[in-house]
């Protein structure tokens, strides 16, 4: 069980830690540090932070290599990591995030884009006040996260206007609370629009961007549902599926299929597979949401 609002902050320069710091404390965020990748392997075991801050050179072991250790133990596979860099932003913004980050942020690190990306990594709504109360508003989160690539113009403009609605994203019944969904999507973005909506509702998620993490991860760590792309790099997303069902540890978690491809088609061809469900994209959050926790209710009666 991860700490609550507890940020684990890694880097080796101390006075880069000591602002961040005095900056997630002023917004009520608990922090801990450390300043080398086997202190950070340390602290995020010993502590479970919520997110993970990691720069990506530190001394011990590069960044990208301690997240994947760390996401590859059982009790911190679903703890978020935002990575940091003043190294050739473009370059590693797109490594991090393939390699499974919640978020990148280049250096100097702005503390409003820092709060952003925790909070978007935690699946907090973009215009709710953080836990210090009113930071940054709707707008200026929304130009934050647009400006970290990580949200469009379209996406900014329809979660405040489902905020400004009070639409809420519904909460899952109690049994299923804590049920891991595994996201399998070769688009970070999709990923990380579909993530936060399942967290909100009391979901614990995992991702995977291809074939082989997909398989890797549901081994090491077993989803209580999957929800898959059927174009997926390093193998097409109905045979990972029969592959998974294959193994009596994962033979009944149920699979959601999503496909931009010929929807009726790959609809027919998923749903004959062993697939409960099947979504052409752009996948709407609510009726995944929805989907998932009908798909989890049918597995477990």
């Amino acid at each position: 069980m991860t700490t609550p609002r507890l940020i684990l902050l890694v880097d080796d320069d101390q006075d880069l830690l000591m602002v961040l710091s005095a900056t997630l404390r002023q917004r009520g965020y608990e922090v801990a540090v450390a300043q080398d990748a086997v202190a950070a392997m340390s602290a995020a075991v010993k502590l479970k932070p919520q997110v993970v801050v990691l720069d990506i050179g530190l001394p011990g072991g590069e960044g990208s290599i301690v997240m994947k250790r760390m996401h590859a133990l059982p009790q911190l596979a679903g703890v978020p990591v935002v990575m940091m860099s003043g190294r050739d932003p473009e370059k590693y913004r797109a490594e991090a995030l393939k390699a499974g980050a919640a978020a990148y942020l280049t250096k100097p690190v702005d503390p409003d884009a820092l709060v952003a990306a925790l909070r978007l990594a935690m699946g907090e709504d973009v215009g709710a006040p953080g836990p210090g109360g009113a930071a940054a508003g709707g707008g200026r989160l929304g130009d934050i996260l647009k400006d970290m690539g990580l949200v469009t113009d379209e996406q900014i403009a329809s979660a405040l206007a489902k905020q400004t609605e009070g639409a809420a994203a519904s909460v899952v019944p109690p049994a299923l609370l804590g049920k891991v969904v595994l996201l399998v999507d070769d688009d970070e973005e999709l990923l990380v629009a579909l993530a936060a909506p399942l967290r909100r509702q009391g979901f614990e998620v995992a991702v995977a961007t291809d074939a082989v993490t997909a398989i890797s991860t549901a081994v090491k760590q077993p989803p209580d549902a999957i929800v898959m792309d059927i174009g997926l790099p390093g193998g097409d997303g109905i045979t990972v599926m029969q592959r998974l069902h294959s193994l009596p540890q994962l033979a009944g978690a149920p699979v959601i299929m999503v496909s931009g491809r010929d929807p009726e088609k790959h609809r027919e061809a998923a749903l004959a597979a062993g697939a409960v469900a099947y979504f052409a994209k752009p996948v709407a959050p609510e009726a995944l949401g929805a989907a998932v926790t009908e798909a989890l209710l049918g597995a477990a009666g």
